[in-house]
């Protein structure tokens, strides 16, 4: 399991319990507003993590592409990039069973 995989199955985890809980009849005011508001996080986390995979394809068919500049440092800082934003998403996680050490948010920045 990658980073994506596992962040995408998160996501798809809260957005179904927080369906179930909005389905039932005894859900106060509040927990509705939090429920509501926990799928909206999270069909925007979703549309966050295609943003990036969008971005990281982009910058590796650039390194594909244009051969001459191989070596230039943008196509490591934008993969970099990509890599913080997932580590920035996955760090809420970093209690669960499948998380991995790789994955953690580092200070580092490109």
């Amino acid at each position: 399991m990658d980073i994506v995989d596992f962040l995408v199955t998160r996501f798809q985890e809260d957005i179904s319990e927080a369906r179930k809980l909005l389905a039932s009849s005894n859900v106060s005011l509040s927990d509705r507003w939090y429920e509501e508001r926990l799928l909206k996080e999270c069909e925007t986390k979703l549309m966050l993590i295609e943003i990036i995979g969008g971005a990281r394809r982009h910058a590796l068919s650039r390194m594909v592409l244009e051969e001459d500049d191989d070596e230039d440092p943008r196509f490591r800082e934008e993969l970099e990039w990509t890599r913080l934003a997932l580590s920035a998403l996955a760090a809420v996680h970093e209690d669960h069973p499948d998380f991995q050490d790789g994955w953690r948010l580092t200070q580092e920045s490109p």
